[in-house]
Formats: structure tokens, C-alpha cells, sequence
């Protein structure tokens, strides 16, 4: 869904790249931006650290998650390679429904040695409820991954024992200098941002998701983008009782004259900068669709 203006930054010059399925986003420099997608607004978080682009010695990117993220793999639309590629970021997204932060040791066990420059893990809202053993797994996933700059994502609050995991991402983070934060345990508390689980993004949520990890990992330093191939795409986790691993029907609400649910007319994208000004465009070819695709 193109967004038609980048967000201001407060530092420097908002990024002019345009984003294929995805639009301009706020630039490396950006500490926050608004995304609307028919009509539901919702600010895009800024990243607590340094965008991963300033500090990546090239342009191989590991992501690693669960449904949230699988929702964004190439096997349920592409959205992730498709805001990060154009910004020059070869992706591979590694994520799978239902998958708790032991996963995240998985993968990397298994392809750190292909040369990757960062990554981006959010691996939390599967939770097993001992906070000790996940501190344990996300220190070993982030000590493995140094010095690459790493991004790790805050988990939504579905829960009272998601503060646990959240209260751990940080301690991960404020004791490893090649670690960022994107708290979109926050970002996701925003109106028309989750499905009536709490826990899975709504196209709009989904959205916002992709332009806000977009914005905290910047432009590559160097090369051609590209989308790699997942070596992990197995969703036979999908449970309709496992918040972590299902994606109900959208529940994004539309206003009057904007698509309904499988009409493949075009729906409309905004994006307003950080002093208020806003643009709006036509989705060329945008479908609003109902989901049952994993999506955290």
C-alpha cells in the first residue's frame, strides 16, 4: 500500500525511497511518523538505538519471529521484503506460528555462518511464563549475533506475564551496545492496530508493523536488494486457541466509499509527517481480504 510522503525526522531529511506494496516510510533519521490505511491512524514508534543501516557492515538482513512475522513472509504476501528491499536490505524471514524464543537458537544455529550483516528478532509473544529461562535464550540469540546489529521487538501485552518478557528484552538490550528496541508492545496498544485477539495485527496493524521495523532499519549501506529463501515455513502450529499463532478474520473497520471485504477496488494509504501534513493516495492494486494466515 504506498504511503505518499515521508515522515519528518527531527534530525535530518525525511527518506525519499518509495517502497514497492509499502510507500515511503520515515528515513533512517526518522523518530516517528503516522500511517493511516482506510482510516484506521496509528503512529509508527520510533527505535530506541541507532537504525540497524548506520552500523551494518553490508546488506544481508536475518529476521526471525513467529506468526506476527510470518505474517509478513513471502508465503503471505511479501510485505516485509517488500518495504525492505527497495531500501537495498537482501531478507530472509525466518518465522513460523506458534514458535517461542528457543526457535530464535534454532535458526541462528543453524544459518550464522551465511554471512549475515543484522538481524531483527521478535520472539515473545509465545510465552512459557519462566522469565529466567527466556533471558537465558534471547542473551545466548543476541551474544551469537555479535557484533551485527540486532533489532529486538517488544511484545503486545495480551497478558500480565508479557511485562516479564518485555522487562527482559531491555535488560538484553541495555547490556549489548549492538542492540536496538522497537517497542511495538506500545505501538500495537493503538486503536485498529490488533484483531479482537489482542494479539495479531489487522491489515492496518500489519501495516504499521512493516513500516515501523522499515524505519528502524534504514537503508542498507551498500548493494542490490533482494528476497532470499525461508528455510523455515512450517505453520502446522496454527491453533485457533494459541494467540501466538493464529490470525482471525480482519477486523479493520471501513469508512464510507473505501472497498469492502474481497473487493478488489482500490482502498487508500496516508502517511502524515511528525508537524501534522498529510497525504493520501490511491492503493493501485490493493485487495482487502480477510486472513486466517499466521501473522505473530
Amino acid at each position: 500500500m504506498p504511503l505518499v510522503s515521508a515522515c519528518s525526522a527531527s534530525r535530518a531529511t525525511p527518506s525519499e525511497e518509495t517502497l514497492a506494496g509499502i510507500g515511503r516510510i520515515p528515513g533512517a533519521a526518522a523518530s516517528a511518523g503516522v500511517v493511516t490505511v482506510s482510516g484506521i491512524r496509528a503512529t509508527v514508534p520510533g527505535v530506541e538505538g541507532p537504525v540497524l543501516g548506520a552500523n551494518s557492515a553490508g546488506n544481508r538482513l536475518l529476521v526471525v519471529g513467529d506468526s506476527i512475522l510470518a505474517g509478513t513472509a513471502s508465503r503471505y504476501g511479501g510485505a516485509l521484503c517488500s518495504a525492505l528491499v527497495p531500501l537495498g536490505w537482501q531478507v530472509a524471514v525466518e518465522a513460523e506460528a506458534g514458535r517461542m524464543v528457543d526457535f530464535g537458537r534454532t535458526v541462528v544455529g543453524e544459518r550464522i555462518t551465511e554471512g549475515w550483516d543484522a538481524t531483527v528478532v521478535f520472539l515473545g509473544t509465545n510465552y512459557g511464563g519462566n522469565e529466567k529461562t527466556y533471558e537465558t535464550d534471547l542473551g545466548r540469540i543476541v551474544d551469537s549475533l555479535a557484533p551485527r546489529p540486532t533489532l529486538l521487538l517488544t511484545a503486545t501485552l495480551y497478558k500480565p506475564t508479557i511485562s516479564q518478557v518485555n522487562r527482559v528484552i531491555r535488560k538484553v538490550a541495555a547490556r549489548s551496545p549492538h542492540v536496538s528496541v522497537l517497542d511495538w508492545g506500545s505501538a500495537s496498544a493503538q486503536n485498529g492496530v490488533l484483531n479482537r485477539d489482542n494479539v495479531h495485527p489487522t491489515e492496518a496493524g500489519r501495516t504499521l508493523l512493516v513500516a515501523s521495523i522499515a524505519a528502524a532499519v534504514g537503508t542498507a549501506p551498500a548493494g542490490a536488494g533482494k528476497c532470499l529463501p525461508s528455510l523455515y515455513t512450517d505453520d502446522s502450529l496454527v491453533t485457533k486457541d494459541d494467540p501466538g499463532s493464529i490470525l482471525p478474520a480482519t477486523t479493520v473497520t471501513l469508512p464510507a466509499g473505501t472497498p469492502e471485504q474481497g473487493d478488489p477496488r482500490q482502498s487508500t494509504t496516508t502517511v502524515a509527517d511528525a508537524a501534522g501534513s498529510v497525504t493520501t493516495a490511491p492503493t493501485a492494486t490493493s485487495t482487502v481480504t480477510s486472513s486466517t494466515a499466521p501473522a505473530g
